[in-house]
């Protein structure tokens, strides 16, 4: 082949290699509004689009007030789950630490926080018990469970006393009690980094390797839920 023809030649190779680029590019585009537009849907499920969600921040008087109830005996929670059987925090951690959280009926954080909580649950199930406990009647149990499907029990408080007692003003409080009945840790609200946190404690209090958790769409900012009391200045209007 003569001098002349090398760049015809070449021309096919560098065309075909200019397309894999732009291919490339292109699937590389794609990915990044997909993902956005995942994390723009997330953001408004959670509300946090609307200038009330800034209500739903977690606090520094919130924050303060949890570490005051760690590395101290557990309060009791002593009720009846969505089934009508007795459930005593005491006895559930004989057999297992137990991660106990709060919910409140209706509640848009509430109802979000629901599958990142089941997907602690599934990963650790064989070395942890998972407790939800809603303000609201049996049937309110019986609702949220079916709605959710629940992997785990949920326990009803009409009077929001249990909540009371644990200081969880809001909804979202979460907690992890070792076997010995002490709070080991106690969160105001949730977010990625809080779930991270929260899966590196039950490796640590278990001994079990820490499980990797798909919980990218969870909050970078710890957010908590509505308040228990008879008046919700923070409720989240839903778009």
């Amino acid at each position: 082949m003569s001098d002349d023809q090398s760049p015809s030649a070449e021309a096919p190779a560098s065309t075909f290699r200019n397309v894999l680029v732009l291919l490339a590019i292109a699937v590389a585009a794609a990915g990044f509004f997909l993902v956005r537009a995942r994390m723009d849907a997330r953001i408004r499920q959670l509300g946090l689009s609307d200038p009330e969600a800034k209500k739903h921040l977690v606090t520094e008087p919130m924050t303060k007030n949890a570490a005051t109830f760690q590395d101290k005996p557990a309060p009791a929670v002593e009720l009846t789950d969505s089934e009508g059987k007795p459930v005593s925090l005491r006895e559930l951690t004989k057999e297992k630490p137990v991660v106990l959280y709060f919910v409140k009926d209706g509640c848009p954080c509430s109802e979000t926080y629901e599958p990142f909580l089941q997907e602690l649950a599934r990963n650790y199930a064989d070395v942890v018990t998972v407790l939800a406990v809603i303000d609201g009647t049996r049937e309110t149990a019986q609702a949220w469970s079916s709605r959710f499907v629940l992997p785990y029990r949920i326990a009803n408080d009409p009077t929001s006393e249990t909540m009371a007692r644990w200081g969880a003003t809001n909804s979202a409080y979460t907690a992890l009690i070792d076997r010995e009945g002490k709070l080991v840790a106690y969160w105001p609200g949730y977010s990625r980094w809080m779930l991270e946190e929260l899966s590196q404690k039950i490796s640590e209090i278990t001994g079990v390797p820490r499980r990797r958790l798909a919980i990218l769409d969870a909050p970078s900012q710890l957010y908590t839920g509505c308040s228990f009391g008879t008046e919700d200045p923070s409720q989240i209007v839903v778009p």
